[in-house]
């Protein structure tokens, strides 16, 4: 369902939040939980800090720059209004080496707000070895990972579209209302529509609390401690990487749901049902740099039997046929219903969407493949850079989320020049919740299983 601003649009519709947007956006103000994506670039030099400026300059006149403007109306569509970026800090004081994934965690907890703003941030580190660092992060909120990708890409190219937004408030208070009242009177054929699809599927079902045996009924307490979730980076080389998918028999692609699966079952997400890993795998379906969606992705579950993996990826072969074959996928039950939850009560909203991703019993792990990263991208300074990584950081995660999903594990995959980059972010609560050493350890142990030699940067 694109749902993208014209020429031709209707005033009260232009620059509207597409629905799977907005309930993003309303789930995010439930939860206070930040989905956020960072691209970090390494240098073995200082940076040409004069066409940084340039590509930061060009970067924020885009329309990766935007900001919600919710709406005065109870049901009105939130719109999107033009945003701001923070000067970029740049330090002088160079840190160890060692401390880069350190840095770029401290950049990701930096504050970044998709409705009060800053819409981004920009930082350059340089470190004892002569290399430097430069990390822009931003909310998902605002743009999926690979349209943020494309948008940066088009500012170190200079090409792009100007950001269209008006200021926050400029509508005016009674002008906005009258215009998010009109909507709300264009979306009531989709949200009536929307709610006889729930009524049909019996949505009182599908939102009634489930109590899984993964957590003892002692242990689901309420607990609103933030988590920090720890990460690691592993860098192969591509030579390798390829040699062990052809050694295992793989088709294209698929030693790294192979490698996830493994991985998460040594974390023990595995479905309760029978044992299979839930691989989520999110699919870009944008329509180029116009396309207004900040989530513009199909979601697919891919389930995959761990057991073997390390000796043949035929099973990942097979299931990876079955995902191409299937006609339907998470994202497109969930778009039928969209025009109805997105203006249902947070809470409800929030269980509905768990239900459809079935949380408790699926254990879902997300594994996305960003393939090789656009051209142009590593040029930030104006030069290519040495190495060039991207991974998602959540951030303000409390233990009670962490209860709900029993767990985190999210796997970003990209290559670049001669490498491929693994950007792990994992944690499960029990024995223990999970360190980074230990973490470090387990992709250690998953890498040792399938013969790939690997740095892994924590």
């Amino acid at each position: 369902m694109l749902e993208t601003s014209t020429a031709g649009t209707s005033t009260y519709a232009r620059h509207r939040l597409a629905w799977l947007d907005q309930l993003a956006y309303e789930l995010f103000r439930v939860t206070g939980r930040s989905q956020l994506m960072q691209c970090l670039w390494l240098y073995d030099r200082d940076v040409n800090r004069a066409a940084l400026v340039q590509t930061y300059e060009r970067l924020i006149a885009l329309s990766f720059n935007r900001l919600v403007e919710p709406s005065s109306l109870p049901w009105g569509r939130p719109r999107w209004v033009a945003g701001t970026f923070v000067p970029f800090e740049q330090s002088s004081d160079p840190l160890p080496r060692s401390r880069l994934l350190q840095w770029a965690n401290q950049q990701a907890r930096a504050p970044v707000d998709p409705v009060i703003g800053p819409a981004g941030r920009m930082a350059i580190q340089p470190f004892d070895d002569g290399s430097t660092a430069v990390s822009i992060v931003g909310s998902h909120l605002v743009l999926d990972g690979m349209g943020a990708l494309r948008v940066i890409a088009a500012a170190v190219n200079g090409t792009g579209i100007p950001n269209p937004y008006l200021p926050q408030g400029a509508r005016g208070r009674l002008s906005g209302c009258l215009s998010d009242a009109w909507q709300i009177l264009a979306d009531a054929p989709q949200t009536v529509a929307a709610l006889a699809r729930i009524a049909q599927s019996d949505w009182s079902r599908l939102v009634a609390p489930r109590r899984s045996p993964a957590v003892p009924a002692a242990d689901a307490v309420h607990d609103p401690t933030i988590v920090e979730l720890p990460s690691v980076v592993v860098s192969v080389e591509s030579r390798v990487w390829l040699a062990c998918e052809q050694r295992l028999g793989g088709g294209m692609n698929t030693l790294l749901p192979g490698f996830v699966a493994s991985l998460a079952s040594r974390l023990g997400r595995r479905r309760l049902s029978d044992g299979a890993i839930s691989l989520l795998v999110p699919r870009s379906r944008r329509r180029g740099l116009a396309d207004e969606r900040a989530l513009a992705i199909e979601f697919h579950m891919m389930n995959v039997a761990p057991e073997g993996l390390t000796k043949s990826l035929e099973p990942v072969n097979a299931a990876r046929a079955l995902l191409r074959g299937a006609r339907k996928s998470q994202t497109d039950v969930l778009t039928s219903l969209l025009p109805a939850i997105a203006l249902m009560p947070r809470t409800v909203a929030s269980a509905l969407v768990n239900r459809l991703f079935d949380y408790a019993d699926e254990l879902p792990v997300s594994c996305s493949d960003l393939g090789m990263l656009p051209e142009g991208l590593a040029r930030i300074d104006g030069a290519p850079c040495r190495h060039l990584l991207t991974r998602a950081v959540d951030v303000n995660v409390t233990r009670q989320d962490l209860e709900r999903s029993h767990g985190h594990l999210v796997v970003v995959a990209s290559r670049y020049d001669k490498t491929v980059s693994l950007c792990i972010e994992a944690c499960q609560l029990r024995p223990a919740a999970t360190t980074v050493d230990e973490l470090r350890l387990l992709v250690s142990q998953t890498l040792t299983d399938f013969g790939l030699e690997a740095v892994i940067d924590a």
